[in-house]
């Protein structure tokens, strides 16, 4: 395989999982009708556009755009980190930021007791940054080479 084709691969997986945790969301609060908090809302504002943006990088196989949205899913996972910590941490919220709307620290879901949404945006987030940090590694060599 070449760097060409592992660097495609890795913005193709980082897309995917965007793609999944998009489709997620989307189906928790439209079908399951889940309420939808503050730190939800900033959580899908990191992921979303990743679907779009990195569809349209995995298209043209463009690797240059790597950087400018690496930070995204790293603010995801940083919301949905405060978020579970506000969940699982009874009084732990230095910081409100749920003033209006939903409370983000109801937990809708709870899978093995300690798995909920946020955590799954802390574990997607970790994954489309590591996928597009490979995807930037083989890029930089496709450059440089």
């Amino acid at each position: 395989m070449s760097e060409e084709d592992k660097m495609y691969s890795y913005l193709f997986i980082a897309w995917f999982f965007a793609l999944f945790a998009t489709l997620l969301s989307l189906y928790s609060s439209e079908v399951l009708k889940m309420s939808v908090c503050t730190l939800c809302w900033y959580q899908r504002v990191c992921l979303y556009p990743l679907v779009w943006i990195l569809g349209v990088a995995c298209f043209r196989g463009d690797g240059c755009i790597i950087p400018s949205v690496i930070w995204s899913p790293i603010l995801a996972a940083v919301f949905g980190m405060y978020q579970y910590l506000e969940q699982m941490i009874p009084g732990f919220a230095p910081i409100k930021l749920c003033s209006a709307g939903a409370d983000c620290s109801v937990i809708h879901i709870q899978v093995f007791g300690f798995i909920t949404f946020p955590l799954l945006t802390v574990i997607i987030g970790v994954l489309i940054t590591a996928s597009l940090l490979l995807a930037k590694h083989y890029y930089s060599n496709l450059v440089e080479g």
